[in-house]
């Protein structure tokens, strides 16, 4: 604090100085003639003095009696000047026709011409201020300066420390454990607008560390249900001593543990999904139409179980530019998805629209989503009642790993009605030549 103190004395003194000869040069520029005046007014009656002996002698005599006899008895320094040293502006020239004399603030000199031949102007040079004059004079602006910076620094510094110290307790209590802290400040200070981005992250802390926690809950939550199988499958197997439903157990057991491998598999997609960057999601250019054979046919066991037929529906683009992992695992969650809630048909189109992004759109025939539901299925560990209910599998972050995609292409996803009758989930991304034009536009 003492640093910002000193730099806020050193900028109001070098600050007082600069409009000190602001303020000098603008007198001088707006009251010049009134100045003038009050100067010849000082000095008239020595002028007049002066002319009135030396109009009397002869040039020629001038110079030796003005240095012997004249110029001691004046404070001022006398001199003569020829005519060839006196060069005039046009300013001085109207000034010696206004007034009968030039008079040069900036040294302090006097000039006016003298009668005869050969022409001689006379020079008078008031006295300059001692040393001790001049130390004197910048004690008192130097004393001047540093009230001037008191005041500044009590009227604006004062009310920044005080909002400092009000932010650096809103840290503190932050870093205990108090989520709910904000901040006020004083419009005063001028730094109001860093209170607000302080507010505005100690929201985005909270609603993390909130998601954070409800998805702590839902995994320990989760967890539970396949290890309570296991340890009752355990049970059964130290029960059963004839061994005659031991391959039965083991095959349970095996799904439970299945099922934790994939839940823990999809948590790690969904963490890394979090805060993706583009250096982590490199793009790359693939064929859409065998993008899409592919990931179907890794359902393709689903769907025959399921007596789902699944069908690329429409003309494909013959080239899509994704990151082929993460939207592969997209693709899938959301046929797997619809071949669960599907009776008998899911469509897969993907297709290139005319701003330049890319749209895949996959429909089922099954009981849809209700209008009410459809922002929050996208929720981590979300399943709906009926229908979509824990029997149809599932961890439920299958649609949320969706969503953080989604958005890590710069996208969306959106769940509708379908023509076939069930729900219509569609991902929407622009391919990158369309968002960089984007970026340049609004730049």
């Amino acid at each position: 604090m003492i640093k910002f103190i000193l730099r806020i004395l050193v900028v109001a003194i070098v600050s007082f100085f600069v409009a000190y000869f602001m303020v000098d040069r603008s007198l001088n520029y707006f009251f010049r003639p009134q100045i003038e005046s009050v100067a010849l007014r000082a000095v008239r009656g020595e002028l007049h003095a002066l002319h009135k002996e030396l109009d009397a002698i002869a040039p020629a005599d001038r110079a030796r009696i003005l240095h012997a006899e004249i110029a001691p008895l004046y404070g001022a320094d006398i001199h003569l000047l020829p005519q060839e040293q006196v060069r005039l502006g046009d300013k001085e020239r109207d000034q010696l026709t206004r007034l009968g004399v030039v008079f040069r603030e900036d040294n302090g000199i006097y000039l006016f011409p003298l009668p005869g031949e050969p022409a001689q102007w006379l020079q008078v040079r008031q006295p300059g201020d001692s040393p001790a004059d001049r130390l004197l004079a910048w004690s008192a602006w130097l004393l001047l300066s540093l009230i001037v910076a008191t005041a500044l620094f009590l009227l604006w510094a004062l009310p920044i420390w005080r909002d400092l110290n009000v932010l650096r307790n809103a840290t503190q209590l932050m870093g205990q454990g108090d989520l709910g802290t904000r901040v006020r400040l004083s419009r005063v200070a001028g730094i109001r607008h860093v209170g607000e981005s302080f507010n505005q992250m100690a929201e985005r802390i909270a609603a993390l560390i909130e998601n954070q926690r409800s998805l702590t809950n839902a995994v320990s939550h989760e967890l539970r249900t396949p290890l309570a199988r296991l340890a009752f499958e355990v049970d059964l197997l130290r029960q059963d001593r004839s061994g005659a439903r031991r391959e039965h157990i083991l095959q349970d057991m095996q799904a439970d543990i299945d099922e934790l491998e994939s839940m823990v598999a999809e948590l790690l997609v969904y963490a890394r999904l979090e805060r993706p960057t583009d250096d982590m999601m490199p793009q790359e250019t693939i064929d859409a139409r065998d993008w899409l054979g592919d990931t179907l046919a890794q359902v393709d066991h689903l769907a025959q179980a399921r007596a789902v037929r699944c069908v690329v529906h429409g003309d494909c683009p013959p080239q899509v530019r994704l990151h082929r992992r993460y939207m592969s695992r997209a693709l899938l969650n959301l046929v797997q998805n619809a071949v669960r809630y599907a009776s008998r048909l899911v469509h897969v189109s993907l297709a290139a629209r005319a701003d330049g992004a890319y749209e895949l759109i996959v429909d089922d025939d099954g009981p849809g989503i209700p209008a009410r539901d459809r922002d929050k299925i996208f929720e981590p560990f979300i399943r709906l009642d009926e229908s979509r209910d824990r029997g149809t599998g599932g961890a439920g972050l299958g649609l949320a790993i969706v969503q953080r995609v989604a958005a890590a292409h710069h996208g969306d996803i959106s769940v509708h009605g379908s023509p076939l009758g069930g729900a219509r989930f569609i991902l929407r991304w622009p391919a990158p030549e369309a968002r960089r034009a984007e970026s340049q536009h609004a730049a």
